[in-house]
């Protein structure tokens, strides 16, 4: 049986602009997130930290080499700035470049996450799919039992920009708590400088 650690790395996402009645699953989740990389973008996501603290995280990206993350847990915050080959860390309200081995780890991050949208699983067609009290383009992988939960991740599409609104995993019909959710935005001001 795959751990949960095992799905999510499986379902690694992978990312369409959906037709009217014909539907590739695929082909419009790779689609929409090919157009998402073409502009500034925002994912948050929030659950809780290994030891069960409180933890959101923001990432801004403006394509195509500069990002920005913050992660807050508990009391705590860390943020992060790429730009290019080099990247800043402020833990302590104190900025400070980091070594260039951190730096290839955060750069390398931020170049896997603004490259070409790639699909390397199948997702189904759910046509409109309400959740949160608005309407998606709705597509989702095949359902898996993993650790006593049946799990799939459904991506949901803004049906007038046809970008990624969500990326949830969690029980097929989006009941109960997610295992993961990242909240797509699209700001039309995010701005990444040096903070040096």
């Amino acid at each position: 049986m795959r751990t949960i650690a095992t799905f999510l790395a499986a379902a690694a996402l992978a990312a369409g602009a959906p037709a009217a009645f014909a539907c590739d699953g695929k082909a419009d989740v790779e689609a929409a997130f090919t157009k998402q990389h073409q502009t500034p973008w925002r994912t948050e996501t929030s659950g809780k930290s290994d030891t069960g603290i409180a933890q959101s995280q923001t990432f801004d990206y403006l394509p195509p080499d500069r990002m920005y993350r913050k992660v807050v847990s508990g009391d705590e915050s860390v943020e992060t700035i790429a730009v290019g080959k080099t990247a800043w860390t402020n833990v302590k309200g104190s900025w400070e470049e980091m070594k260039a081995e951190l730096a290839h780890v955060v750069t390398t991050h931020m170049q896997s996450a603004v490259a070409p949208a790639k699909v390397s699983v199948e997702f189904k067609c759910l046509d409109t799919v309400t959740y949160e009290g608005k309407s998606y383009l709705g597509y989702q992988t095949v359902p898996e039992t993993v650790e006593g939960k049946t799990l799939a991740r459904t991506i949901l599409l803004d049906p007038g920009t046809q970008r990624p609104a969500f990326n949830i995993i969690a029980a097929p019909d989006l009941s109960g708590e997610a295992l993961l959710k990242e909240i797509y935005s699209y700001p039309p001001d995010i701005k990444i400088e040096s903070p040096l």
